[in-house]
C-alpha cells in the first residue's frame, strides 16, 4: 500500500546502470508513446563546473556531467557529510537508521530504485495498512471515518481555502463525540499533516494537488538510504566543509566564495541547496536572481517532520505490526509510529511529528523528547521500560536544511516549483526536490532535477540538438481525493 492516493500514471520500467547514465532510458515507445530520452554524445569539455550541495541532487549533477565527458566538476558541501537530507547514523551497537529520508515511495519505474537494484542494495516492502490503533477516548463511529471523506469533499469544493477553515466548517456541520473528535484529528495529523510537513492553515486542496506518483508500494533500506548516496558519490569530487558564501555571474567566468574567503572560478554552477537555504539568503548573488526566481523561493515553504528514534532491549509492542496508529487526546501528538522490527529484526521505534507540534519538540532538549515519547508509548502499551538508546532530529533548526521537505502554502502554485528550476542565463542552474514541479519533496524528484540540470549544461555547450528534459512521464492524470499514499517518496 502506498502513502499517497493521488492518482498515478502509467509509467514505464526504468533500469540504471551508474558507469553508463544515472538517468533510466525508456523504451523507444513506451505505454505513454514519449520518444526515448538520450544523452547528448559525450566529447571531452573543456568547461569547469561547480556544484554546491552534496545531497542527491548535486551528486546525480556531477555523475551525469561526467557521463556528458566534463572532466572539471567539483561539488562544494557545506557539511562535513555528504548526502544532505539522507542521512543514515546508527543507533546502540551500530544499526543503521535514516534520520532524513527513509523510503522509495512507488517503485515501478523509480530511479532510486532502479539505482539500489543494479547495486545489490537489500530493500524491504513496506504495508501502511498493517497497522494497530490505540485510543484515549476510546473507539470512534464509523460516521467519522466518513466525516474524513466529507472533508476532503469539502476542500475540493472549496480548493482556495486552507485545510483549517475547512476543517472548522466541518466541525459546526456535524456533532461529533469525543473520539470521533479525536480520531478525526489522528486522520487530519497523519494523512495531512504528517504527510506535507505542514499545519491545515498553511495548505489547501489546490496546493496539495498538483505532483505525480510512481506506481507500486513503498520500501525501506534496512542498511540504510545512505547506501543510494555511497552509489551516486562514488568517483565523485566533493570537498566538504565548504560554505558558499556568494555567486558572482557578473563576468565572463563565475566566482563562487565560500565562508572560510576562497574563491573558485567556474564556467558553470549548480545550485542544489535545499529551498531553506535560498529563502535565508545564506548566498548573495551578484547580480541579484530575478524577480521571477525570488518571488519563486518567497512562494514556497519548508515543512517539518521530525522522527525520534528509541532502541529497546526487546519488543514490547506487537512484534509483526510496522505501525503503531496512536489516537491522542492532544490533538494529533505522537500519532504515527514506525516498527523497524518487520524490517530489521532489530527492537527500534521511528516516533514521527510534524508541523506545529514537530517544530515545537526542537526547543526542548533530547531527555524532554525521549520523555514525551516515553508517555505516549505508556498511554498505548502501560508500563514501557527506558529506552537503552535513542536519535532526535531537528530539522527546521538544521542550518543547512531549515525544514525537511519543501511544499505549496495556501495562495501558492505548484508552478512555483518549476520556476525556481530555471537556469539563470546559460550560467547558473538549478536542482533539488523543490525545483522539480512533478516530484517535490521526494528523493526521486531530487534526482531527476539534478540530471536535468547536468543535461542543461551539456546542452549549451555542444551544437547537438538540445537533450529533452528529463522528466520519466507526463504528469500523472489527478482524480477525486488527494487522500493518504505513504507512496510519497519523501525526504522522511
Amino acid at each position: 500500500m502506498n502513502r499517497r492516493a493521488f492518482v498515478k500514471g502509467a509509467l514505464g520500467a526504468a533500469g540504471i546502470v551508474p558507469a553508463v547514465s544515472v538517468l533510466p532510458e525508456r523504451n523507444a515507445v513506451s505505454e505513454t508513446g514519449r520518444r526515448r530520452l538520450s544523452s547528448p554524445a559525450s566529447p571531452k569539455r573543456n568547461q569547469g563546473v561547480v556544484i554546491i550541495g552534496a545531497g542527491v541532487a548535486g551528486l546525480a549533477a556531477a555523475t551525469e556531467l561526467h557521463t556528458n565527458g566534463f572532466d572539471d566538476v567539483v561539488v562544494l558541501e557545506a557539511r562535513d557529510r555528504i548526502g544532505g537530507r539522507i542521512w543514515t547514523d546508527t543507533i546502540g551497537d551500530g544499526f543503521p537508521i535514516d534520520l532524513g529520508a527513509s523510503w522509495i515511495h512507488g517503485i515501478d519505474g523509480n530511479p532510486i530504485t532502479a539505482i539500489a537494484r543494479e547495486n545489490n542494495i537489500a530493500t524491504h516492502r513496506t504495508d501502511w495498512g498493517n497497522g494497530v490503533f490505540h485510543y484515549d477516548a476510546g473507539e470512534p463511529a464509523r460516521s467519522a471515518r466518513r466525516a474524513m471523506r466529507d472533508f476532503w469533499r469539502l476542500a475540493e469544493e472549496n480548493p482556495g481555502r486552507n485545510f483549517q477553515s475547512v476543517y472548522e466548517e466541518l466541525l459546526t456541520s456535524m456533532t461529533f463525540s469525543e473520539a470521533d473528535r479525536s480520531y478525526l484529528d489522528y486522520l487530519l495529523t497523519t494523512e495531512v499533516e504528517n504527510e506535507y510537513a505542514a499545519g491545515l492553515s498553511d495548505l489547501s486542496y489546490a496546493s496539495v494537488d498538483g505532483a505525480s506518483s510512481f506506481r507500486g508500494g513503498d520500501v525501506v533500506f534496512p542498511g540504510g538510504y545512505g547506501q543510494i548516496v555511497g552509489v551516486l558519490a562514488s568517483g565523485v569530487a566533493v570537498r566538504r566543509g565548504q560554505a558558499v558564501t556568494e555567486i558572482d555571474h557578473s563576468g565572463s567566468t563565475i566566482g563562487v566564495t565560500t565562508a572560510a574567503g576562497a574563491t573558485i572560478e567556474a564556467d558553470r554552477v549548480i545550485v542544489t541547496v535545499p529551498l531553506g537555504v535560498l529563502k535565508e539568503d545564506f548566498i548573495a548573488f551578484r547580480p541579484s536572481l530575478p524577480v521571477r526566481k525570488r518571488s519563486a523561493i518567497a512562494s514556497l515553504e519548508m515543512g517539518v517532520l521530525n522522527k525520534a528514534y528509541l532502541l529497546f532491549d526487546d519488543v514490547f509492542w506487537d512484534r509483526d505490526v510496522e505501525r503503531l496508529q496512536y489516537v491522542s487526546a492532544d490533538r494529533g501528538q505522537w500519532a504515527e509510529t514506525i516498527s523497524l522490527y518487520p524490517y530489521t529484526g532489530k527492537p527500534i521505534l521511528a516516533m514521527l511529528n510534524s508541523a506545529t507540534y514537530g517544530t515545537q519538540l526542537e526547543r526542548l532538549s533530547d531527555r524532554e523528547v525521549v520523555a514525551r515519547a516515553v508517555a505516549a508509548l505508556t498511554n498505548m502499551y502501560g508500563d514501557v521500560p527506558p529506552p537503552r538508546d535513542t536519535r532526535i532530529t531537528r530539522w527546521r533548526s538544521d542550518p543547512w536544511a531549515h525544514g525537511s521537505y519543501s511544499y505549496v502554502p495556501a495562495g501558492s502554485s505548484f508552478e512555483e516549483h518549476a520556476v525556481l528550476g530555471e537556469p539563470v542565463g546559460d550560467k547558473v542552474f538549478f536542482a533539488g526536490e523543490a525545483t522539480n514541479d512533478d516530484y517535490p519533496a521526494t528523493v526521486h524528484g531530487a534526482f531527476l532535477s539534478g540530471v536535468r540540470a547536468a543535461r542543461q549544461i551539456a546542452a549549451t555547450s555542444t551544437a547537438q540538438q538540445p537533450v529533452n528534459n528529463p522528466r520519466v512521464a507526463p504528469r500523472a492524470a489527478r482524480r477525486g481525493l488527494p487522500g493518504r499514499n505513504p507512496d510519497k517518496a519523501r525526504f522522511a
